[in-house]
Order: C-alpha cells, then sequence, then structure tokens
C-alpha cells in the first residue's frame, strides 16, 4: 500500500485522465452517465490524495528527520542537531569510531565553529525492518561554507560528501539517529577516536 502514502501520482493522473475522457464523451453524446463516471473517477483520485496526505510512512518520517538535521546544520544550531540523535550514536569514518558522548564532543567542536552558505541534500534513499524499527539513509551533500578560528574566519569552500546514517525508532513515531557513517569526500577531516582533528576541507556535512 505504500503506492498509495508515497507516490500516488500514477493514480491520481491516469484517474484525471479517465474523467477527462468521460467528460469527452459527455459532450459528444450528452449522455449523463458520462457524467456519473467522471464525476466517480475524480472522487477515487481526492480519496487517493487524502490518504496520502494524512497517511505519514516511516520512510517519510526518515526522511524528514534527514531535512532537519540539514536545517539545523546549515544554521549551525548545535542543540537541534543533537536532539535527533540517540544517547549511543556513534560516528564513523573508515576505521575510527566515536560513540555517545564523544560523537556529541566532536558535534559541537566542529559545526558550533562551522557557517554556511549553502546545505544541499541529493540521491536520499531511506528504508526501514517492519520488525526491527531500525532504518537507514543514504545520501549526498553538496555544501560551501567557512571556519570561525581563534585568528580568523577561514574560507572552506565547496565539497561534495557522500553519507550513511543509522536510525532506530526511540517511540511510536520518532525515529532518531543511532549512527553516522561518512563514505566519502571528507579527505583531511582528520577525525578518530583520539582526537577530532581539523575541520573537513569544503565544509562537507549534513545537507540537502
Amino acid at each position: 500500500m505504500t503506492f498509495l502514502s508515497e507516490d500516488p501520482w500514477g493514480i491520481v493522473g491516469g484517474l484525471g485522465l479517465l474523467a477527462v475522457g468521460f467528460l469527452v464523451a459527455l459532450k459528444l453524446t450528452g449522455q449523463g452517465k458520462y457524467l456519473v463516471r467522471a464525476s466517480v473517477c475524480l472522487g477515487i483520485a481526492g480519496v487517493v490524495l487524502l490518504v496520502e496526505w494524512l497517511w505519514v510512512t516511516d520512510n517519510e518520517r526518515i526522511e524528514r528527520v534527514v531535512y532537519e538535521l540539514r536545517d539545523a546544520v546549515a544554521a549551525s544550531n548545535v542543540e537541534a542537531v543533537l536532539e535527533h540523535l540517540t544517547k549511543d550514536v556513534q560516528f564513523m569514518q573508515g576505521e575510527a569510531a566515536i560513540s555517545g558522548e564523544g560523537t556529541r564532543e566532536l558535534i559541537r567542536s566542529q559545526l558550533g565553529r562551522a557557517r554556511f552558505d549553502f546545505v544541499r541534500v541529493s540521491n536520499l534513499e531511506t528504508k526501514h525492518g517492519v520488525q526491527t524499527r531500525r532504518g537507514t539513509a543514504l545520501f549526498q551533500v553538496f555544501a560551501k561554507g567557512s571556519l570561525d578560528t581563534s585568528v580568523a574566519t577561514m574560507n572552506v569552500g565547496t565539497a561534495n560528501s557522500s553519507w550513511s546514517l543509522g536510525f532506530e525508532e526511540t517511540s511510536p513515531g520518532v525515529w532518531k539517529v543511532n549512527r553516522i557513517s561518512a563514505l566519502s569526500g571528507l579527505r583531511g577531516l582528520g577525525l578518530s577516536p583520539a582526537g577530532f582533528g581539523r575541520f573537513p576541507r569544503g565544509g562537507g556535512g549534513f545537507g540537502r
């Protein structure tokens, strides 16, 4: 049934075309039955759109979290980012991994000094397990920004990066990030469990 809640436009478009066909037949023949059939098609199309509007799927909830993270990162709003993370959230890049408060401190130290001109997400793909109540999001980021240092504000240019987020449903309908994986495009970031290193060249991060 996800075709109704996530992508109903094929059905709605088909019903609309069918209704137009019945209206043309009404004009040509003058038979009232075609008006009834056109009205039925339009009524069903309206119901399908209502279902899509009311029925929010778990994939849509995960997508919403990704875009809310994008908004928070673009605004350098650290606390808004942290609200979307589980207590044991893990950051991963290659062989390096930081968990829990270490991940939060990494976000505070890096995002708190960053200023973005824009942050965009593309190629977003989400999925979730009905039984496990776990999910993932894969996406690419294009971002441009600058970094505040103790000496001056440094323009770090633009960069493309790829990310994977792990999700878990912490309460009914509420999905939070339990894993942040930097997949590519962050050369020079220098993050490791032992030290947070340098800001990514090009200002990579969450985005849309």
